[in-house]
């Protein structure tokens, strides 16, 4: 666009120039210069259009300045109004959308499956986008955000999944009171996923932390257990390792991984 308009300009400029030549020749043409003898007459003739032009071509230039000063802001004040009628569209189209909300939630729930088969498929990227533009449309969609968040973890984007993930369990607080929006979304499940996505990001204090937590609420869910037992293995905390087992062994003792955690334990006490 600058381009055309920098050319635009240019072709005008020179379209002034020659006008004023054209219309300035025939009167150069015409000077009295009979009383000049020959090769004289010629030369001062030759002189004196030269002098002509040059006042006339500084004449011109101021001229074209402000032709040109005056097409830029005429361009410029073009494309600024260009500019504010695509964002008028654009809030009228949001406008729209916030008075139709059962369109809304139409896009909303295709772009779910949308992110869903993408997610299957380990397109990251593209489940990413879906859920973007859902939370884009519903800024407190909770499960948008808490999938987009398991979504990174998946993709082993771990600070983005950490970040997301924190942002769930804030909004989550702020929408407890209104059911509806909370959906299926369960406090232990997004404190169990941050002890996960802090444990790969090696914050094994962290982890340990939101486990806990998670245990508190439900004392004999099996995957808190296991996780808070590896854990504790990693940070060779004995005691708490074998309290744990003691109660993987009570929730699930037909648990066949049972000996194999029992051997990590003998690994610690031989070391």
């Amino acid at each position: 666009m600058e381009s055309w308009i920098s050319l635009t300009i240019i072709v005008i400029c020179l379209l002034v120039i020659l006008f004023i030549i054209l219309k300035k020749f025939p009167a150069l043409a015409i000077l009295d210069a009979k009383e000049m003898p020959g090769e004289k007459e010629a030369k001062s003739k030759e002189r004196i259009i030269k002098q002509r032009l040059k006042r006339d071509l500084s004449k011109a230039n101021g001229f074209l300045a402000r032709v040109k000063l005056a097409l830029n802001k005429f361009f410029n004040s073009f494309l600024d109004n260009y500019y504010t009628k695509l964002k008028k569209i654009k809030a009228e189209r949001r406008r729209e959308e916030k008075n139709h909300p059962i369109d809304r939630q139409n896009t909303i729930s295709q772009l779910f499956l949308k992110a869903k088969e993408a997610k299957m498929q380990e397109d990251w990227q593209k489940a990413e986008e879906s859920l973007i533009e859902i939370v884009s449309l519903d800024t407190k969609n909770l499960v948008a955000f808490y999938d987009l968040g398991k979504l990174y973890f998946e993709w082993k984007k771990y600070s983005e999944s950490r970040d997301t993930l924190l942002h769930v369990f804030k909004l989550y607080h702020q929408l407890k009171g209104d059911p509806e929006s909370i959906e299926d979304i369960n406090p232990q499940e997004i404190r169990f996923s941050l002890a996960e996505v802090n444990l790969e990001l090696n914050n094994l204090d962290e982890a340990i932390e939101y486990i806990s937590q998670a245990l508190d609420k439900e004392p004999n869910n099996p995957r808190f257990l296991d996780l808070i037992f590896d854990l504790s293995i990693m940070k060779k905390d004995l005691k708490s390792a074998k309290q744990y087992y003691k109660r993987l062994v009570e929730v699930n003792p037909e648990n066949k991984k049972l000996e194999e955690l029992k051997e990590k334990i003998k690994q610690i006490e031989d070391n």
